[in-house]
C-alpha cells in the first residue's frame, strides 16, 4: 500500500515537471546561464588597465618621470593627455576616462626647492571597483616620487650614504601575503558566493512555486489523495524529482567553475560533489518551511523571494559582515547559502581538514529536516483549502 502511494506521489510529480516547461527553463537552462554569464564576465580575474588621463601644466623632467611611471604600473593605462582641468573633468562625464592626473605648474620648481607642491587626482567613483584600482594606481606613484625625491636630497646633503638612506626611508620592511585568493582575482572573491546564492534562489522560487500552485488552482486536496492522505509522501514525491535535476544542474554548475574556468579546488571534489545535494535539499527545506509557515502561494513564494535577494547583502556577500550591524549579521545564518559559501571557503579555497568543517554540513542537515514538524500546517490548508487572494 505505502508502495503503491509512493509511486502515485512520484509520478505526479514527473507528470507536471513534463507539462510545464518552465519548469526546465528555471531548474536547468537559467542557472547554467547565469554562471557562464558571470563566469564569463569576470574572466580576466584582476581589473587592469583602468582608462586614465593626464593634465601635465609643467613639462619638466620631474612631471615627464611621473608619468613614466605611471604608464609602467599594471592598474592604469594613459589614453589621454589634456591641457587644462576642465578638457580632463569633462572627459570623465562623458566617460572617455575614469579619471586623471593633475600634474600642477612648476611642479619641479616648488619639489627642489622644498615648497610641498600639490598633485591631484580626480576619479570617477561611480564605478566602484575600477576607481579603487585607479586610486591605488595614483597614489602608489605619488607616493614613489616623494620618496624619490627624499631619497636624492638626503644622498646630495652627503649625511648618510645609498645604504644608510634606504634604511632612513623605510626602516621597516613589510610583506602582505593573501592567504586563500593570493591573486586578487575577483571571479575567485565574487563568483563562489553569486553563482550558490543565485541557484539558490531558483531552488526555493521553483519549491515555493510547484506547492503553491496546488493551492491557488484548487488541486491540493487531489495531491494529498494520491498519497493516500500523507503530507510526507506528497511533499516527497513532488520535490525528489526537483531534488534530483537541481543537483545535476548543481555538479554542472561546479564543473563549470573548477575544471572549466580553473576556480581554485584545493581539497578532495567529493567534499564539495558530496555537498551539493546537501545544498539543494537544505534551500529545498527552507522553501518548504516557508510554505509550511504560510501556506499560500503569493505569501509563500513572496517570502522566498525576499529572503534569496536579501542573501546577497545580509550573508556577507555584497558588504563584509565586519560593517554590519550585529542583529543583520545573524540574519545571514537564517538561511542555508550561507554555510554553503562558508564550506566553499573553507574547503575549496583554504584546503583544511573536513573536520573543521562538520559544522557547516551538520547545519545544511538540520535545514532539511527543519519542516518536517510544521507539515501539518500544510496539509490542514490542503485538506481544508481557504483562499486568499
Amino acid at each position: 500500500m505505502y508502495k503503491l502511494f509512493f509511486n502515485e506521489s512520484i509520478k505526479r510529480g514527473l507528470v507536471q515537471l513534463v507539462r510545464r516547461q518552465l519548469y526546465w527553463i528555471v531548474m536547468i537552462a537559467a542557472p547554467i546561464l547565469c554562471a557562464v554569464f558571470l563566469l564569463e564576465l569576470m574572466k580576466p580575474g584582476t581589473i587592469s588597465r583602468v582608462p586614465v588621463g593626464i593634465v601635465d601644466l609643467d613639462n619638466s623632467s620631474v612631471s615627464r618621470r611621473i608619468e613614466r611611471n605611471l604608464g609602467a604600473i599594471q592598474t592604469v593605462n594613459i589614453i589621454h593627455h589634456y591641457t587644462d582641468y576642465n578638457s580632463a573633468l569633462n572627459a570623465v562625464k562623458r566617460g572617455e576616462v575614469n579619471g586623471f592626473i593633475l600634474l600642477p605648474e612648476r611642479l619641479e620648481h616648488k619639489t627642489l626647492t622644498g615648497q610641498n607642491p600639490v598633485v591631484s587626482y580626480y576619479i570617477n567613483y561611480a564605478l566602484f571597483a575600477p576607481a579603487s584600482m585607479q586610486f591605488k594606481g595614483f597614489k602608489t606613484v605619488t607616493l614613489l616620487a616623494n620618496g624619490a625625491i627624499a631619497k636624492t636630497s638626503l644622498e646630495a646633503t652627503g649625511l648618510l650614504d645609498e645604504r644608510s638612506v634606504a634604511t632612513f626611508m623605510q626602516p621597516i620592511l613589510t610583506e602582505v601575503h593573501m592567504l586563500g585568493n593570493p591573486w586578487a582575482n575577483y571571479s575567485y572573491y565574487l563568483n563562489l558566493s553569486f553563482i550558490p546564492c543565485l541557484l539558490a534562489l531558483f531552488i526555493m522560487l521553483t519549491t515555493s512555486f510547484s506547492i503553491g500552485t496546488e493551492l491557488k488552482y484548487g488541486t491540493c486536496q487531489e495531491w494529498i489523495a494520491s498519497a493516500g492522505g500523507s503530507i510526507k509522501f506528497a511533499v516527497f514525491g513532488k520535490l525528489a524529482p526537483h531534488t534530483f535535476i537541481f543537483t545535476c544542474t548543481g555538479w554542472m554548475i561546479q564543473f563549470l567553475m573548477y575544471r572549466v574556468y580553473g576556480m581554485p579546488l584545493n581539497c578532495n571534489p567529493w567534499h564539495m560533489i558530496l555537498a551539493m545535494p546537501l545544498f539543494v535539499l537544505a534551500n529545498q527545506g527552507f522553501a518548504l518551511l516557508m510554505m509550511c509557515i504560510a501556506p499560500n502561494f503569493r505569501l509563500g513564494t513572496t517570502l522566498c523571494t525576499l529572503l534569496g535577494m536579501l542573501s546577497f547583502s545580509f550573508c556577507g556577500f555584497s558588504l563584509p559582515a565586519e560593517s554590519m550591524y550585529p542583529w543583520v549579521d545573524a540574519l545571514g545564518y537564517t538561511v542555508p547559502v550561507k554555510y554553503y559559501f562558508l564550506l566553499s571557503i573553507d574547503q575549496a579555497l583554504n584546503g583544511i581538514p573536513l573536520y573543521y568543517s562538520r559544522f557547516y554540513y551538520v547545519a545544511l542537515i538540520v535545514f532539511v529536516v527543519l519542516p518536517w514538524p510544521l507539515q501539518y500546517r500544510l496539509k490542514r490548508e490542503c485538506i481544508n483549502p481557504v483562499y486568499v487572494p
